[in-house]
């Protein structure tokens, strides 16, 4: 389901394209490296935290301030507001409006450079979620040139899915020849195509339909995605060096759709963290 209304939708969409907030170059990556420092929380909550205060290190809730840190909120500290799952909303505060006598973990503040190596488990946890979305993944003999595709299946095959059986909507082929990393990186590339709707969708309730986007939208929201995802587990991938030169070529960005990139960007994380059931209209 979407995380938002029409009317909240056309309400982004007035937000970055008619008021033109992060529509220079320069704005847009300067929210990608503000929401780069936040993994901890989803994309859209950074997003909504750098609207809020642009200048934040490090957020959380009283409670954790207290427990978690020995800290108290400063007297007349304004609340950061972030979604929450199962709740409207969730308040948080930042660091600077937090006191405390012992010392905050500098760590913290980093909380990861980006080295170049995955984790086994978030890959094998994002493959294995695969098919809650009826994407079937498969593993080519490809030459170095080609990281994948995504395309949507052809006719009613069907997958299992742990003890389930699911159906086939879409098949993603990867290199079986590249490092986990460069596996990572080219599957948050297709599913940004996927989760952007440039594939057209089985439901609208999952992600739009926006095929009729122009490719040069398409593609920069795509590398969006992966560059959000990777650079927030820690890992250098190509995406870097697309959105770093087309950002140093071009003062303004296409009419991209921020919301459906950091939607897009926090389903594919939501997939590498634990085990997702495949959804009802999947299922055979």
């Amino acid at each position: 389901m979407s995380l938002f209304t029409d009317k909240e939708v056309k309400a982004l969409d007035e937000l970055f394209h008619e008021v033109g907030v992060y529509r220079h170059s320069k704005d847009l990556k300067e929210l990608f490296d503000f929401i780069k420092k936040f993994p901890k929380i989803a994309p859209f909550n950074a997003f909504l935290l750098h609207i809020q205060k642009p200048g934040s290190q490090y957020v959380a809730s009283a409670s954790e301030w207290r427990e978690q840190f020995n800290r108290t909120i400063k007297p007349g500290a304004r609340p950061l507001v972030i979604l929450w799952p199962f709740a409207p909303v969730r308040f948080v505060f930042e660091l600077e409006d937090t006191d405390g006598k012992d010392p905050f973990p500098e760590a913290l503040l980093k909380p990861f450079q980006t080295n170049g190596t995955l984790a086994k488990p978030a890959l094998d946890r994002l493959i294995r979620n695969l098919p809650r979305d009826g994407v079937s993944y498969h593993e080519a003999d490809h030459g170095t040139g080609s990281a994948g595709f995504i395309e949507v299946a052809k006719g009613h095959g069907t997958q299992d899915a742990g003890k389930k059986k699911g159906k086939v909507l879409y098949h993603l082929v990867v290199n079986q020849n590249h490092s986990k990393e460069e596996k990572f990186a080219t599957i948050a590339h297709e599913l940004g195509h996927l989760y952007c709707g440039h594939l057209g969708t089985p439901n609208e309730n999952w992600w739009p339909d926006r095929r009729k986007e122009h490719i040069n939208i398409r593609e920069f929201e795509a590398e969006s995605v992966a560059w959000l995802v990777c650079e927030r587990a820690g890992i250098k991938n190509p995406s870097a060096e697309y959105l770093s030169g087309y950002m140093n070529e071009n003062a303004q960005i296409p009419q991209v759709s921020l919301e459906n990139v950091l939607k897009a960007a926090g389903m594919i994380e939501a997939m590498t963290l634990r085990g997702l059931s495949l959804r009802k209209e999947v299922v055979v």
